[in-house]
């Protein structure tokens, strides 16, 4: 189902403003300015430079699995760091994949999440890419 056909995400999306603030008052109330200061602005600061990092050195360092039209490339120690957002050739290649990690080394913590949910029934027709998806996009051996 279209996440825009259930209620509930479209609740969440009308009101993002009221969870963000209510995030932030609650880490106030718990630390005060210390940690809304690191909680908040660090910690967005990281996740904000951490796409950059990954948009910009995913296209230059790495390696490619897969024959995309574009110059992603994968960038394996930063797996990890990203929520396996590094996997970002694995991504362009299939891009409807809620799996980045296709290989069973390729750490992927987003997925390892998604597959929780899954497990837990909140997460349903969870797209992975087909062998003959994998097969077009292989590079010839």
């Amino acid at each position: 189902m279209d996440l825009k056909q259930q209620w509930f995400y479209r609740f969440l999306r009308n009101t993002i403003g009221l969870h963000i603030m209510t995030f932030w008052t609650l880490v106030y109330l718990w630390g005060g300015l210390p940690y809304l200061t690191c909680g908040v602005g660090v910690g967005g600061t990281i996740t904000y430079h951490g796409t950059g990092i990954v948009n910009s050195a995913c296209h230059i360092w790495g390696s490619r699995a897969w024959n995309t039209k574009d110059t992603s490339r994968n960038i394996w120690w930063m797996g990890p760091f990203t929520m396996g957002e590094s996997w970002h050739n694995n991504h362009h290649a299939f891009e409807t994949s809620a799996r980045y990690g296709l290989e069973w080394y390729q750490v992927d913590l987003t997925w390892y999440l998604i597959s929780f949910f899954q497990a837990l029934g909140l997460a349903t027709e969870v797209k992975l890419p087909s062998e003959a998806q994998k097969r077009k996009l292989a590079f010839a051996r």
